[in-house]
Order: C-alpha cells, then structure tokens, then sequence
C-alpha cells in the first residue's frame, strides 16, 4: 500500500496535484507490475511532477508525458465490446492516426488502428500492454520515431533502446507476434531533421534485418522527388501529415508484405 508512513499530517498538507500525481503513480505500479509491464523491469517508471497537468514520467533519464489515458480507456472499451485475437494491429503516431482508409485498403486482411498521436518510442513501449498486448495480434505493425527524432536530447540510440524494449514487452507475452516497421518519414515541416532521420532507419533496417521476427519496409520513396527533395503536394497545410495519395502508395508498398506474412503463418486460433 501506499502510504506517507506520517499518520496523514504530512499528507493533508501536500497540495492537491502532488496528492493526485502520488494515488496516480500508486495505481500505475501495481498495474503494471501485475501486468509484467514496465514497472516490473529491473529499472522502473517514475513520476516525476505534473507538466501542463498531465503526469511526467522517468526512465533511465528520459523523461515523458503520460499522456493518453483517454486513448487508452478507448482502446479497453472496444476491447470489451469486441475482443480482437489474429489480427494485424497498426500502431505508433499520428501518420497511422490519420490512415482512415485503413480497413478497406488492407481488406480482406483483419486489420485494427491502435495509433496514438504524437506518441514516441518511449510512450509506445509504456503503453504497449493497453494498446497492443491486449488485443491479441499476430502482426504489429508500427511507424515511431518521427516525434522522438525531433527532440535535441533524444539520440538514435535512444530512440532504438526503446524500439527494443516495446518488442521485447509484447514478445514476452505474445512469443509468435511478428512486426513490421515502417520507416521514418521525411516532410516538409521536418526536413532540417532528415540528416538524423536516415541515421535511425539505417539503425531501424539493420535492427529488423537482425531478427528473423522483425521486417523493415521503406516508404521514404513514395515522399521524395527524383531529385531527392521531399515532395510538398503530398501533404497537408501543416506540411507534416499526409494526403490520402500518401496512403495509396503505402498500401502498394506494404500490403503485398502483409499478404505474404498473413499466408506463411495463417493465425493460430
């Protein structure tokens, strides 16, 4: 139990937020250790304050919002209403967030979207029992990176450390899931980052071509003119999320894998 261990005097005088983030944290660790989740590991999550209201978390120095609890209580709620087992789950940021198309241009494969934008590799790998494990799948399907790359203090290596570790979170419960990784975009809004971009699908691609359970698909050529140069008509206004042509080209790229993957080891009931 948690407790302040000072029969309540200290405790009262906590202001509010402290008090919430401390019943937060109390309820987030016992969870997570029943469900083997990152608060079981050898190095555990720590609350470290509030930012904006949301919850920051720690690990191993790299600090993140807890911000999705209310994807997460979607994802349970659907969970309830309709237990998925077989399927290929798509999950990582908003570029999946936005494939609305999804289900019709992966059909007849079952497929479900269990993205969650903005979300970086150290969230997907805390969230991974809620928004994969759950729901049973035999194929994950992930694109991450593109918010983690971003940010000064997050290295290549930092952002592979956590690719690592939300594989081996689901593979230690699912052991016959497979993933596929797509690669890191280039946009517009985040040209000046490519350099860095290429660094970690060069990391991805080798990571993937290491393990017989992960495979890499390269869709950085459906963004970029034969000069090299990204293409800007691809995208929105904001000049980072997609037009629904983008997603034509990734369904040409990536079905005929999902296909071939789907055939050679047909879900085990």
């Amino acid at each position: 139990m948690c407790s302040d261990g000072r029969g309540g005097v200290l405790w009262r005088a906590i202001p509010r937020h402290w008090r919430l983030l401390r019943a937060l944290w109390c309820g987030a660790a016992l969870l997570a250790a029943a469900c083997g989740g990152p608060a079981a590991l050898a190095a555990p999550v720590s609350l470290i304050g509030l930012r904006n209201g949301v919850p920051l978390a720690l690990h191993e120095g790299r600090e993140f919002p807890l911000t999705y609890s209310a994807e997460m209580a979607r994802f349970a709620a659907e969970d309830a209403r309709s237990p998925g087992v077989g399927e290929v789950l798509f999950t990582g940021s908003s570029s999946v967030v936005g494939w609305r198309t999804l289900k019709q241009d992966m059909a007849p494969l079952p497929v479900v979207n269990r993205a969650f934008g903005g979300s970086t590799s150290v969230q997907l790998w805390y969230y991974a029992e809620r928004a994969v494990i759950a729901r049973r799948p035999e194929i994950v399907v992930v694109y991450v990176g593109d918010n983690d790359l971003v940010q000064p203090t997050v290295s290549v290596e930092n952002y592979l450390k956590y690719v690592r570790l939300f594989n081996r979170e689901v593979s230690a419960a699912l052991p016959h899931v497979r993933f596929v990784y797509l690669s890191n975009k280039p946009s517009p809004a985040r040209w000046r980052f490519w350099p860095k971009f290429q660094q970690a699908n060069q990391a991805l691609r080798a990571l993937c071509a290491a393990d017989r359970r992960l495979t890499y698909v390269d869709i950085t050529r459906t963004l970029l003119g034969p000069d090299g140069q990204v293409r800007p008509e691809l995208f929105e206004e904001d000049q980072l999320h997609f037009r629904p042509v983008v997603y034509r080209e990734w369904t040409r790229i990536l079905k005929p894998v999902l296909e071939r993957m789907w055939a050679e080891d047909p879900p085990r009931e």
